[in-house]
């Protein structure tokens, strides 16, 4: 069992179009004082991948949307949820084909290789968490 030290869950959302940045350095705020025990860099990278979706595909990326994120940190492990808005046909999930070129379609892939763990929960109103765990 995990024993979450700190827990800390913030929404972030923009009259215009969500900003990926913004929310990397939301997430890179929470997790300040774990800095030193994590790799932050592929954080950042499956944040960005995550939130890309939820702006693409939710109602996350329309004006005054946004997500919910969650930062949840032990003294061996790293949790990070993003809870879209909704609004989707379906929910996230790898392709199972994807083109060589294309320009799309490999975020989740992304995270399924950065991180130790992670996964899709489906919530109220459409809406999906997609979180994803790394160990120290």
């Amino acid at each position: 069992m995990i024993v979450w030290e700190d827990v800390r869950t913030e929404r972030i959302s923009s009259p215009r179009v969500l900003d990926v940045r913004d929310v990397r350095a939301l997430v890179r705020r929470m997790l300040a004082d774990s800095a030193d025990r994590f790799d932050l860099r592929d954080v950042d990278l499956m944040v960005c991948e995550i939130v890309t979706n939820a702006v693409r595909y939710s109602a996350s990326g329309t004006p005054g949307g946004g997500v919910w994120v969650t930062a949840l940190v032990s003294s061996v492990r790293l949790r990070v949820e993003i809870q879209d808005d909704g609004g989707s046909d379906g929910r996230p999930a790898i392709p199972a084909q994807c083109a060589g070129w294309a320009e799309s379609g490999r975020g989740l892939l992304v995270v399924a290789g950065f991180a130790d763990r992670w996964g899709v929960l489906a919530g109220r109103g459409g809406s999906s968490t997609v979180w994803f765990e790394v160990a120290r």
